[in-house]
């Protein structure tokens, strides 16, 4: 342990109250009080109250002249040491989170790249070339030409390799092929289009450094830029990818919630990639394994890929009946390890680059995928007989959902295009569309906001869609079903009737979060109207990291009103809140909205559909 830290014993101050909305969270988090364990909510309830210079964004780091603050108020001193104003602070401070956020976004394209350069190579027998015909969709609209499919795969491995390492002024080819045509115009015009990622990394970190950018507003747009290029860049390869290497997926029926948890069953829960998930889901239907399970004394082996958001993740370990945990580098609570001591559960960390202290590190490859799957599924069964009886709790609440469909599959869902949802917004049944994304935050009642943002939606007439831990709440609460179907205003019924399909639509994990732009694009196209014209919103209820915000922007600079649900740390600096809920929309047509409260944010939402009203 190092020197400058000493351990922090259990400090029992207990949760008063309820923290979440979903069935089995509040019960494994009162069993936590009673075992003396520190989950997220305990940990949260320590830092209050939270330093108000942070949470207004005027405490600046960025030099060892620091850490300066200014007062949040204007009754003191209104510049740092070197002169740097509130707005230059929080800008800079945005802009590093934006940073941070699409850091994580390029490891995942990379790890996909390097996937998909073993498959074109043939040099991974794990994974294979599933979808052609996406590979072909994409590659026309880039203007690629191979004799075979895997040269295509190659050079279009090769194209986004140098789009992500290019340092030159050209624009980003993939926003150019990609974004409709009004949008890139306005981006253009106001300086908003992307390099390539290199480029606009070396650039933000240039801008955010102390004494170089001192313009607020220039080191606001390059966080934009920033976003931009990881949603047509960095998230877009991942997107891409999964769809090209693991093939099209059709709306399906799936389970959500920790009841899924069975004591009967070698249980290993997975936080991972799903080009990585999969292998170990494989791995666990292995004969030889199964056999080894049930010598074991277990029924079979489980493969939980995620029953909840990222804030339960501590939960599965608190039930007693999780032998392993999977995790990569997706908001991963350091502290697991910490939680995991107190019971039988082994971590194992397979990203190649991330570390987590405690953890096993089983570092996962295209090559070496199966074979670390099989060993992961062995470690959980050597550990099944570990289980400390007197601390298992037995979770009991499932809810069913629709699982995601790629983009072709949803194409299929509604019969081969998605002019039926176009049709329906220009007869009026349907009044837009809504994408629902990313976090869940320990500021607010864990899944409340999603739900009653989704809810009142729905019963608007709003078509919507949810991505990562949005799309876990909806189906943690019932809202991706099609049996509730019959919550939703007569409109939507309308539409989704004929198509089985639940009122709130996933489309997948967060590293695959592009799907909802290429969702948008093809409505507005279908539409007829410039896509800026089109009524679409876009809202993170309970965002809490940079990967959440570079989506925010990138939804904003695609002309879209973009709601946060929780306070973003700008309120000590009015010319950069200015700038992106008002003047944003001179520049791009698209806003941010502030607002916590899910009912006045769901009121703001509708009022801007009607105003775009087709």
């Amino acid at each position: 342990m190092s020197r400058f830290l000493t351990e922090k014993p259990f400090i029992g101050l207990k949760i008063r109250g309820y923290v979440s909305i979903t069935p089995d969270v509040n019960e494994l988090v009162r069993k936590a009080d009673m075992e003396k364990i520190d989950t997220v909510w305990h940990r949260f309830q320590y830092q209050q109250p939270q330093c108000g210079f942070g949470l207004t964004g005027v405490c600046c780091r960025h030099c060892n002249t620091g850490p300066c603050r200014v007062d949040p108020f204007g009754y003191g001193f209104q510049t740092g040491t070197c002169g740097a104003t509130p707005d230059l602070i929080a800008s800079r401070d945005l802009l590093d989170l934006v940073a941070h956020g699409v850091a994580t976004r390029l490891q995942e394209a990379l790890i996909m790249l390097k996937t998909a350069k073993a498959v074109a190579e043939g040099s991974t027998k794990a994974y294979g070339l599933k979808n052609p015909g996406r590979l072909k969709e994409i590659t026309d609209i880039l203007g690629i030409k191979a004799e075979t499919d895997t040269e295509l795969l190659a050079k279009l491995v090769e194209l986004l390799e140098t789009e992500i390492n290019r340092i030159t002024d050209e624009p980003l080819v993939t926003a150019l092929k990609f974004v409709p045509e009004d949008v890139v115009e306005k981006w253009e015009k106001n300086d908003l289009l992307p390099r390539g990622l290199a480029r606009e990394f070396f650039e933000a970190n240039y801008r955010s450094n102390m004494g170089t950018d001192s313009d607020p507003i220039s080191v606001v747009k390059q966080a934009i830029r920033l976003a931009i290029a990881d949603g047509l860049l960095a998230t877009f390869t991942t997107t891409i990818m999964d769809e090209i290497l693991l093939g099209d997926k059709a709306p399906g029926k799936g389970k959500s919630g920790l009841g899924i948890i069975k004591p009967e069953n070698v249980n290993i829960f997975i936080r991972v990639l799903p080009v990585f998930a999969g292998k170990i889901k494989m791995a666990a239907q292995d004969p030889e394994l199964v056999e080894m399970a049930k010598k074991a004394g277990a029924k079979g082996i489980a493969v939980i890929i995620p029953s909840g958001n990222m804030i339960m993740q501590e939960l599965p370990i608190i039930t007693g009946l999780t032998e392993v945990m999977v995790v990569d580098h997706q908001c991963i609570y350091p502290y697991i390890v910490e939680i995991a001591k107190k019971y039988h559960t082994k971590i194992v960390i397979i990203d190649p680059v991330a570390k987590l202290p405690g953890a096993i590190h089983m570092p996962m490859t295209p090559e070496n995928a199966s074979e670390v799957a099989k060993e992961i599924v062995k470690l959980a069964i050597e550990n099944y007989a570990n289980r400390k009886k007197d601390k298992i709790y037995q979770p009991v609440h499932v809810s069913e959902f629709t699982t995601n469909p790629t983009l072709n599959g949803l194409r299929q869902a509604f019969g081969g295009s998605l002019k039926p949802i176009a049709d329906a917004i220009k007869r009026g049944d349907v009044k837009g569309v809504v994408v629902l994304h990313h976090c869940t935050n320990p500021k607010v009642k864990h899944n409340y906001s999603h739900y009653n943002i989704a809810k009142k939606l729905i019963e608007n007439d709003v078509l919507v869609f949810a991505m990562g831990c949005s799309m876990m709440a909806v189906a943690l609460t019932g809202l991706a079903k099609p049996e509730t179907l019959k919550q939703a205003g007569d409109g939507l019924k309308k539409l989704l009737a004929i198509y089985n399909l639940p009122p709130v639509i996933p489309l997948g994990p967060c590293p695959e979060n592009t799907r909802e732009l290429f969702v948008l694009y093809e409505i507005a196209k279908e539409l007829g109207v410039p896509f800026t014209k089109a009524p679409f919103a876009a809202s993170a209820p309970e965002w809490m990291n940079g990967k959440a915000m570079s989506a925010v922007l990138y939804y904003l600079a695609h002309g879209m009103l973009s709601h946060v649900g929780t306070v973003p740390q700008i309120a000590a600096a009015p010319g950069i809140e200015e700038f992106l809920t008002k003047e944003m929309e001179k520049i791009t047509g698209g806003r941010l909205v502030i607002e916590p409260d899910p009912f006045e944010a769901s009121e703001i939402i509708l009022k801007h559909l009607e105003k775009k009203k087709i």
